[in-house]
């Protein structure tokens, strides 16, 4: 299925990057006065991982790590263990690698470079109709995750 949209035409141009020897607390602050969920490490113009809200509670407040201390370096998500997309995609492609890798964010490369980031909200904003096939993923994996829980009360 093609929605007509590629994702150039709908991904953040220029989005909110830091080097991967910023503070967490000064990316927070850029998180915060930017109004952004996510910072994408960079170094040299070349993508080293990504710094979402989530890893800042998860990977930092949750383990009690100075934010004035610890670098980004140290709790974002390295490359490595990210999913990209090309600029020339269709929008329908970017949903469904979304959905496949429970990701909300895609920065867009080509040739290696960075060119933008295409965000969950992005694609709401131009397709709110294609919210139906995220809900779907999350409904499931929620679903998973309370009966999960139920029966491994049970197994006791």
């Amino acid at each position: 299925m093609e929605t007509g949209y590629k994702v150039i035409d709908i991904m953040t141009n220029h989005p909110v990057t830091m080097k991967s020897d910023v503070t967490v607390k000064e990316c927070a602050q850029a998180i915060l006065s930017e109004s952004v969920g996510s910072v994408l490490v960079v170094e040299n113009n070349e993508i080293k991982g990504i710094i979402t809200e989530k890893d800042i509670v998860t990977r930092l407040v949750a383990k009690g790590l100075d934010s004035k201390k610890t670098l980004l370096k140290d709790i974002m998500t390295p490359k490595s263990d990210m999913v990209f997309i090309e600029p020339n995609k269709d929008l329908y492609d970017a949903i469904i690698i979304m959905k496949d890798n429970g990701v909300r964010r895609l920065p867009v490369l080509d040739a290696g470079k960075i060119k933008g980031l295409l965000t969950l909200n992005d694609i709401l904003k131009i397709e709110p109709d294609l919210f139906d096939i995220m809900v779907e993923k999350l409904d499931i994996r929620e679903e998973e995750r309370k009966f999960g829980a139920l029966n491994s009360d049970e197994d006791k």
